[in-house]
């Protein structure tokens, strides 16, 4: 937007304005208006709406107007050579000359001295007033003569039938006072961009920034320091020693330089840097920034999660676990739970029942599910590489280390969630670094001595029996109990039947969907034939049985009922006579006889946990008949 000038005047001096503007070659929209005085109160509102940038007047004006409105004014200066030169104008008119200015304008020069050189009768008419001014061009009208002065007093001379003659000129006062008002224009803008940069620069920042004067009065302050301390309104001008009372404020009211100084305020710690503001060797106040503790944190596992931790995510949900039986929805309830917490979860189960799947659900459904989920098999790495994997090392802790040294997972994993599996298979001496985390949450790293806070949550997973393992000094007491907070221990699929179902029906769908849809009408008899399936490797085998059906079938020109189920049992043939050992524990009674009773009840109860309470796969399991069946589940007390 081009700026604005407005000039006011009176009449003549309006005129002669009009006249002169039109010549100017400019940039800069120059409107004219006439008024005088009070009657310039009436343009003023106009003025502010168009946003005009500055307003050209004569000194009677200013006066009145500076004191109603914040638009800059300049006003004419007159010159000696203005005076002069209405001088010679006059004198063809009369050589008795007033020159009427008011009391607050100074003449720069004794203009009496030509009275004698030009034989000119010279009177100067000062006033205060409009009054006092006609009062005295009335009395100087009774001799006749010619008037000099501004537009009220020419006004005035007509008035009195006296000759007058305008004082401004055009070269000297009219263009001197726009090219002026250009100037005062440009650098006012250049100082309002400016201001707009520095205020822009410092609110867009995060960090509160605060500055005071040598008496501690705050000069300026942003809008995220506001935010911080909870501060409201205009604070410009006032004393931080009112909100900066406790103790450990008081350091930033001492003047002194502050480096990444903590600051407790409002219940937040805040990381505060101060530096003095220096004026020609003189300390003229001092700048403040905070930063909030909380967000530095933030920013830091920001960064660890986005270039460190990047692709450590954990992917599967609660809602893909696929199950249908009841014994895995109260597994998924309590799992869902223990989420909820931050204690250490031990994961027990056979190979191949799926883990880790529940590791991921755990950390997926917890309140660091936005951070690093880094999952790490013991039991596949040399212990060496798995310590400097998990702690990290220094440069030239081991031949070939990296020469900048490496992080551990341990740390990359910090606020997230570390996920042991096969924990059983570490050795004595790694649990005993193991168990410093989980019990001080901080590591060392090889070759280092610097103890590094690290913030996780430990996940184990195990498919051995970790207090056999104790039992026979394989495994440490002290970490066994650590990790054996939270227990979630996850069934084999020989004692989820029913899940073999919706397990097969959703690996089929998407593995190969035209083959699923081909053999939809009998996949139920496939279902059928699995579930006979004993899955001593659990759902991972029984994905692998069914990847080598799906290639088997896909070299047969048609899929019959038939051909399927021979193609199924050709796959499972391998496995399908191999007998499952499952170790249960029996109770030795106070007699034989009672003993044998309890016995049977074990044996009874771990089969009918195995197909989920189904009578019909129970009966043909056992060979026994369903009334003899029931009758025994009955005189056990197996099923409520």
């Amino acid at each position: 937007m081009k700026p604005k000038i407005a000039v006011l005047g009176y009449k003549d001096f309006i005129d002669l304005t009009k006249g002169i503007i039109k010549n100017v070659n400019t940039n800069v929209n120059i409107d004219v208006y006439q008024c005088l005085l009070e009657e310039c109160f009436d343009v003023l509102p106009k003025l502010v709406e168009e946003q005009t940038d500055i307003i050209i007047t004569g000194r009677a004006n200013q006066q009145l107007l500076e004191k109603i409105t914040n638009i800059p004014i300049i006003t004419f200066k007159i010159t000696s050579i203005d005076i002069i030169a209405a001088i010679k104008k006059a004198l063809h008119h009369s050589n008795r000359i007033a020159i009427a200015m008011a009391k607050f304008e100074e003449l720069e020069y004794d203009y009496s001295i030509l009275s004698e050189l030009l034989n000119i009768q010279f009177e100067f008419i000062s006033y205060n007033t409009q009054d006092e001014l006609e009062s005295k061009v009335k009395a100087f009208s009774s001799s006749g003569g010619t008037v000099i002065g501004t537009t009220v007093a020419v006004n005035y001379a007509k008035k009195y039938s006296l000759n007058c003659i305008l004082i401004y000129s055009l070269e000297n006062t009219i263009l001197e006072a726009i090219n002026r008002a250009i100037e005062i224009i440009e650098f006012n803008r250049r100082e309002e961009k400016r201001a707009r940069e520095f205020e822009a620069i410092i609110n867009s920042v995060s960090d509160g920034i605060l500055a005071t004067n040598e008496k501690n009065k705050i000069t300026l302050i942003n809008h995220s320091a506001k935010k911080l301390l909870a501060l409201d309104g205009n604070m410009t001008g006032k004393d931080i020693g009112t909100f900066f009372t406790d103790k450990n404020q008081q350091i930033m009211l001492n003047n002194k330089l502050l480096n990444d100084e903590l600051v407790e305020y409002n219940q937040t710690t805040f990381n505060v840097n101060q530096v003095p503001i220096m004026v020609k060797d003189n300390k003229a106040g001092n700048v403040t920034i905070f930063r909030d503790i909380t967000e530095i944190q933030k920013l830091e596992q920001k960064y660890r999660f986005e270039k460190e931790a990047k692709g450590l995510r954990a992917k599967t949900h609660f809602s893909q676990i696929i199950h249908q039986t009841s014994i895995m929805k109260n597994i998924i309830n309590k799992s869902m739970r223990f989420s909820k917490t931050d204690s250490t979860i031990l994961i027990t189960g056979e190979t191949g029942t799926g883990k880790e799947l529940f590791a991921q659900s755990i950390h997926n459904y917890s309140n660091r599910k936005d951070n690093p989920f880094v999952a790490i098999n013991c039991g596949a790495l040399p212990e060496n590489l798995l310590e400097s994997e998990l702690f990290g090392y220094e440069d030239g802790a081991f031949t070939g280390a990296n020469k900048k040294g490496k992080k551990g997972l341990f740390e990359i994993a910090h606020n997230g969630t570390v996920f042991l599996d096969e924990i059983n298979s570490v050795s004595l001496h790694f649990q005993s670094r193991l168990l410093r985390v989980l019990q001080e949450k901080e590591v060392v790293r090889i070759g280092g001595s610097q103890v590094i806070p690290v913030n996780i949550r430990i996940l184990a997973a195990t498919n051995e029996d970790l207090m056999f393992l104790v039992k026979n000094n394989k495994f440490r007491k002290d970490l066994y109990y650590r990790l054996n907070v939270l227990k979630i221990q996850i069934p084999p699929l020989r004692h989820r039947i029913d899940d073999i179902a919706p397990l097969t029906k959703q690996f089929i769908l998407d593995s190969n969907k035209s083959f699923y849809y081909s053999i939809k009408p009998f996949i139920n008899d496939i279902c059928t034939e699995l579930e006979s399936y004993q899955y001593p490797g659990n759902i991972r085998e029984l994905y692998n049985i069914l990847e080598r059906f799906i290639i088997l079938c896909a070299e047969e020109e048609e899929i019959t009922k038939k051909t399927s189920l021979e193609l199924l049992k050709e796959c499972m043939e391998f496995d399908v006579e191999s007998p499952i050992h499952e170790k249960i524990s029996i109770p030795i009674m106070e007699n034989y006889k009672s003993s044998l009773i309890e016995a049977e009840k074990v044996i009874l109860t771990s089969f009918y946990n195995m197909f989920n309470g189904n009578k019909v796969k129970l009966s043909k399991k056992t060979g026994l008949g369903r009334t003899t069946l029931y009758r025994k589940l009955k005189e056990l007390n197996i099923e409520q």
